[in-house]
């Protein structure tokens, strides 16, 4: 009985601890590339796509609608709004700038300098203040998905 319940327990830290991870790796990326942006008390949503994948292009559009609607809204995890982040996984900038032009994709963050193994088993994610994950993987509508996280 003692294995079992050190097993879980470690795989729990591990799971823990690499959600912060990303989450940190993320933050610190966000700090270098935008010090003009304060982060505190703001969710976070990242969004990984491809040229190629219809969805996660349309994720891009979502991502891009609730940093419009919800940048300065009082959310749960989040009292100060949020900020959108999106990550290509192709690299081809000229691709990517054409590409979320003609998607009218102008207000996320476009993330460059991040290690594609650090968001490899990501689609999107939805972090908090704290960088405790709130969704992930989301498959239906991201917008939704925060505009469930509005505090009245």
């Amino acid at each position: 009985m003692k294995n079992v319940t050190l097993i879980i327990l470690l795989f729990c830290g591990v799971r823990i601890f690499s959600q912060q991870d990303v989450f940190q790796k993320l933050k610190e990326e966000l700090k270098n590339e935008h010090p003009e942006i304060n982060f505190e008390n703001k969710l976070i949503v990242l969004n990984v796509w491809s040229v190629n994948d219809i969805n996660s292009r349309e994720a891009n559009v979502q991502v891009n609608k609730a940093c419009i609607a919800y940048e300065f809204a009082k959310l749960k995890g989040g009292l100060k709004g949020v900020i959108g982040v999106i990550f290509c996984k192709n690299r081809d900038q000229k691709t990517e700038t054409i590409i979320l032009n003609k998607d009218k994709v102008t207000k996320p963050i476009i993330l460059k300098n991040i290690s594609d193994q650090d968001l490899s088993n990501i689609s999107n994610v939805i972090f908090d203040s704290n960088g405790n994950i709130v969704s992930k993987n989301i498959t239906s509508d991201i917008f939704e998905e925060i505009h469930k996280l509005i505090t009245r």
